[in-house]
């Protein structure tokens, strides 16, 4: 109608009867060298629910995959970037990953809740990834709360901790 601004407004829902969603609980432990910002994880340990296991074996692997992933992102993993913006670390001497030397051996366990589904299964796939970098930061800031250190960017790198020391310090 004349006056009126031509506009469309629609808004649909949709709820599906069966969505499910997996859960649990991971712990990690550090040690920390306050003289050079050096974090060890000492310790991991994590416990899902993925519904009823399909494959065991397979859960497993992808638990201990995604573990490490969110772990060096925790820690590790940093894309460096110049002033233009070209990346600066391109090699694996320079964008640092883990290897079996940096992690401890997981200890990981499951629970099981059956999901509303014909299989009750739950996702698995990134139930490592996305618990494990929030659990090891949390666990690096707590190590550090008694200093007054209450935030530490990410990752977690020794002069990044060193820094957060060094601040409260002053």
């Amino acid at each position: 109608p004349e006056g009126m601004e031509p506009y469309l407004d629609e808004t649909a829902y949709y709820d599906t009867p069966n969505c499910t969603w997996p859960f649990g609980t991971h712990i990690a432990i550090v040690e920390i060298d306050e003289e050079t910002g050096h974090v060890e994880l000492v310790r991991y340990v994590a416990v899902d629910d993925v519904g009823s296991p399909v494959n065991p074996q397979i859960i497993d692997g992808q638990v201990h995959g995604g573990l490490t992933q969110g772990i060096a992102a925790a820690l590790y993993e940093e894309g460096a970037y110049d002033e233009e913006g070209n990346l600066l670390t391109t090699t694996m001497t320079t964008y640092l990953v883990p290897s079996a030397a940096e992690v401890p051996s997981y200890e990981t366990d499951r629970t099981e809740t059956r999901a509303d589904n014909p299989l009750g299964v739950k996702g698995v796939g990134e139930t490592g990834t996305i618990a494990s970098a929030p659990a090891v930061i949390n666990a690096v800031v707590d190590a550090l709360s008694h200093l007054g250190v209450s935030d530490v960017g990410l990752p977690a790198t020794p002069e990044r901790v060193w820094k957060a020391i060094e601040e409260v310090r002053s």
